[in-house]
């Protein structure tokens, strides 16, 4: 009984309009749950709430309640809706909603709030205008629902970092800063501003005495822009949810002396007017799925631990494993890969970890990876994911007395393309139709450009039997080499450089192994399982290394400029 007891102090039952009024006059923020009266209150968040009640509740500004959706006029718009849903009252309204029992979520949402209100009631900030929440009806459909995202996007803001700051250096420390507040780079840019740009950014300053020589001097030399956004969780009004990250940044800046760096845009109803001029394509970008790479790194001490358990969550959040390789970094590498963390008090921990054993290196890609992944990690504090986000891969896969993350994930596009080229440098390698799958060329090349190939040169020739032996001198010392190179110069092959990262290791994973009879069961999709007969006449060839590759290239083609097609492949 002292159970129960317990449970309905912790959350009021709301059983009535009037009641609902009396608890939108509630001192501080107010979560409710609302049910069906088929189903009953969310039993799944009850120790979540309680919990804290117990850390953030004793000034009295933190409540719960329980409230049935048939018996609120208020509330008929969720009648009969099978998904529970979360109201956040504040002020003397409904100000956020959370659909489901997405624990992580309330948990932050709850802290973020109640911090807030907290300095608002101290007298450090003046309350923010927090629209209303209106629900005519609840959306359902998927176009709907999508319909909803796209407005989420535009919930951005402007930071601009001066032209000193540029020129010392200091725009990498701010970025980082930036994103452990929980906010995302979602467009960048160094550029010289325009007069307009200025003028329109800093118009607050407009009647100061000296705004013209500031003028002067942000037009003088390069400044760095970024468009910057909260983590999507949710739905939230966007006022609030750029105060909130505004008032975040402003003190985590000032905490750092990095706040005089930099100027965050100060007036939120400004935001679609400030994109326009930084950005001009911004907002149609954003309305666009696309699908991209990031690098993901799963460390030595949790690689030999939980290896499966990682891979597994990953492709179960919509990942696909692009590309992977295992590989212990040299002390020397480990110092290039981390350079940007050389003065933290951590590093030297990290360099003995990130060279005791075999890193997991992954590319991952799905539309919007980047931030997908690091949404899908959580925060780089171990302490702050497993309180903030315990289902994040931090916050569950730790290493007992670890003082660092195990996991890793590219920050941005400019990152994942810097990360993504250390561990998997873009390569050309050579590749080969034989006579006997000559037929099926134009089948093969599809295959080779739908596994992400580019096919930087693509020739039709009669292999002579001194390029055959060329081909082939591993195989010089096997007693099938004579007939192999008689085979190979009886009718036209198809030669190609193909270009990729790892397009070695890609190419060969691609062809399958040398037997086809063993391709068609253990590489099924593989080249030589649909398009080979026997260890003969198996299709295809391709280079064993990269200095392999070299060689057999410029045997074919001449010398080319194999450094230019790599860079033709990574900006195409």
């Amino acid at each position: 009984m002292a159970s129960k007891k317990k449970e309905i102090q912790l959350q009021a039952v709301i059983l009535n309009q009037t009641q609902w009024d009396e608890m939108l006059l509630n001192k501080g923020l107010t979560v409710v749950d609302i049910y069906q009266a088929w189903c009953g209150p969310c039993k799944a968040v009850v120790n979540l709430f309680r919990r804290l009640k117990n850390e953030y509740g004793e000034d009295n500004l933190l409540h719960f309640a329980v409230a049935e959706a048939d018996s609120v006029m208020t509330l008929l718009p969720f009648k009969d809706k099978c998904e529970p849903a979360f109201v956040f009252c504040l002020d003397g309204k409904m100000i956020d909603i959370v659909r489901g029992a997405n624990g992580p979520l309330l948990n932050r949402k709850v802290i973020e709030l109640i911090e807030l209100e907290r300095k608002i009631v101290a007298g450090d900030m003046q309350r923010p205008e927090m629209p209303e929440l209106l629900f005519i009806e609840e959306k359902e459909s998927e176009e709907e629902h999508e319909e909803e995202e796209a407005g989420e996007e535009e919930k951005c803001m402007v930071v601009i970092i001066k032209p000193d700051a540029v020129a010392e250096g200091k725009v990498e420390e701010i970025k980082q800063l930036i994103i452990e507040a929980g906010s995302v780079i979602l467009a960048e840019d160094k550029k010289i501003l325009t007069d307009e740009q200025v003028r329109n950014f800093y118009e607050s300053k407009s009647e100061e005495p000296d705004f013209e020589d500031f003028v002067l001097y942000m037009l003088s030399a390069p400044s760095y822009i970024l468009i910057i956004s909260e983590r999507k969780h949710g739905q939230r009004s966007e006022y609030l949810i750029l105060k909130l990250l505004m008032i975040n940044l402003k003190e985590m800046l000032q905490n750092q002396d990095l706040l005089h760096h930099c100027d965050i845009q100060d007036r939120v109803e400004e935001t679609s007017r400030q994109l326009a001029f930084f950005f001009s394509d911004f907002s149609k970008q954003r309305n666009e799925k696309f699908v991209e790479r990031t690098l993901a790194l799963i460390r030595p001490s949790l690689l030999k631990e939980r290896r499966e358990s990682i891979l597994n969550r990953i492709v179960e959040n919509g990942f696909e494993i692009a590309m992977q390789k295992e590989i212990t970094l040299s002390e020397e590498q480990a110092r290039e890969f981390y350079r940007e963390s050389e003065n933290q008090d951590y590093f030297p921990y990290l360099l003995d970890q990130m060279t005791s054993g075999p890193t997991l290196a992954l590319a991952l890609v799905r539309e919007n990876a980047i931030q997908k992944w690091r949404d899908l990690l959580g925060p780089k504090i171990i302490q702050e994911a497993k309180k903030q986000y315990p289902q994040s891969l931090r916050a569950e896969f730790t290493i007992h007395d670890s003082p660092i993350n195990q996991l890793h994930g590219s920050a941005n596009t400019n990152e994942a393309t810097k990360e993504l080229q250390f561990f998997f440098p873009v390569e050309n390698t050579m590749a080969l139709i034989k006579p006997s799958a000559f037929e099926d060329k134009d089948k093969i090349i599809n295959k080779v450009k739908d596994a992400g190939f580019l096919i930087s040169e693509l020739r039709e020739a009669h292999i002579s039997p001194e390029t055959a032996a060329q081909f082939y001198q591993d195989h010089e010392d096997k007693p099938y080499y004579n007939q192999l190179v008689d085979f190979m110069s009886k009718g036209p092959s198809m030669v190609m450089v193909l270009t990729k990262e790892n397009a070695v290791d890609e190419w060969r994973q691609l062809m399958g192994p040398t037997d086809p009879t063993k391709a068609k069961e253990t590489h099924p999709n593989s080249i030589r399982a649909k398009f080979a007969t026997d260890i003969m006449h198996n299709a295809v060839h391709g280079s064993s290394n990269e200095e392999h590759a070299k060689k057999s290239i410029n045997f074919i083609f001449g010398d080319i400029d194999l450094e230019s097609l790599k860079y033709k492949y990574i900006y195409m």
